[in-house]
């Protein structure tokens, strides 16, 4: 007699489980809409305003903060334009004449860059600091004008209006490679290095990569954008999972129960890394993240490359995990997105109401 309700009841879970996983499917296998990629570009100032902080906060403590609540910011015109007109370039000579160096995975092109090379020292020199990049810049752009659109989305601040600064004054504003020494610093790494440098290129039709992590341990990635990146194949990440504490339970508690957005969006969120060209997003290489498809095929589509730098500490180089425990981040990242995307869902349920 109690067969019958157990088999009733596996076959109920058997069925429930089984509609979840379509459901998951069709939500991760779909197209970004224009509209989708267009929102997702304005979330990101909007998170900067509700996580602004006093006028005695540097740019480089911000950019900190951001990493250490969300596990990722956004550095604007780490490249003038002249720079990534230079790159682009160089990246669409690189894979034009270097095929045999080149690595495809998921319809994208990996071209990574030997330390010998002369192209690994330019490489190593993206992001200096504002004094070093005005000096080597011909667009013929002031410094002030620069380093104001620089600050960008996650950094609201205002700018002198007077545009006879002096060299040492332009110094102070925040650079890519002044986040990097800062994390590390933070995070007490005496020695690290710059482990990957490489082109990245994504074309139309390529598909999702897997869930990942760079590494198990304190590392920073950056992704510069040599064009504007929308729907075609951003990187997406999963906020707040590169801390060890984090907890679905408490991502799901403050969707319910919190009425501030920072610390939702801390605990908990898919982001979709949507950047002007020049710009560059800095994550923890702890965060579960991927890059996005790009299957849209017509006429118009282009290429999407984009300057990829890793830094590790010296001890701890990538990927940090052995083959077992980085095929169980696979897993862990899908389930983690499917959990936080209902979550999402419910929250803007709740917003919309």
């Amino acid at each position: 007699k109690l067969i019958r309700p157990t088999r009733a009841l596996t076959y109920s879970a058997s069925a429930s489980l089984a509609c979840c996983y379509a459901a998951y499917r069709l939500h991760d296998r779909r197209d970004l809409s224009d509209k989708e990629a267009e929102d997702a570009y304005k979330f990101f100032p909007q998170r900067s305003a509700s996580t602004s902080q006093s006028d005695e906060t540097t740019p480089t403590q911000h950019h900190l903060s951001n990493l250490n609540q969300y596990g990722v910011s956004v550095v604007k015109e780490t490249l003038t334009p002249a720079q990534v007109a230079k790159w682009n370039t160089t990246t669409n000579e690189a894979f034009e004449n270097a095929s045999n160096n080149i690595v495809w995975n998921s319809g994208r092109a990996h071209f990574s860059i030997s330390k010998r090379t002369s192209l690994f020292s330019k490489m190593a020199k993206i992001g200096e600091s504002s004094c070093s990049r005005n000096n080597n810049d011909q667009d013929g752009e002031t410094a002030s004008a620069s380093s104001d659109r620089r600050l960008g989305y996650f950094w609201q601040r205002k700018q002198p209006t007077d545009n006879s600064q002096t060299i040492s004054q332009q110094t102070e504003v925040t650079s890519l490679q002044d986040i990097v020494k800062s994390y590390f610093k933070q995070h007490k790494i005496e020695r690290y290095e710059l482990t990957d440098v490489q082109f990245l290129n994504a074309y139309p039709d390529s598909t999702n990569q897997i869930w990942h992590r760079d590494n198990t341990c304190c590392g920073l990635t950056a992704i510069v954008a040599l064009k504007d990146v929308r729907s075609n194949g951003p990187t997406e990440l999963l906020t707040g999972t590169h801390k060890q504490d984090f907890s679905l339970w408490e991502a799901f508690q403050n969707a319910v129960f919190e009425e501030d957005d920072a610390a939702r969006f801390s605990l908990g969120q898919p982001l979709l890394g949507v950047i002007d060209a020049g710009d560059a997003i800095l994550y923890d290489a702890r965060i579960f993240h991927r890059g996005r498809g790009y299957r849209k095929s017509s006429e118009s589509d282009l290429d999407r490359p984009v300057l990829v730098l890793r830094w590790d500490a010296a001890n701890t180089p990538p990927p940090g995990a052995g083959l077992i425990k980085t095929t169980a981040n696979t897993y862990t990242g899908c389930f983690l997105y499917a959990a936080l995307s209902a979550i999402q869902k419910f929250n803007n349920k709740k917003e919309d109401a």
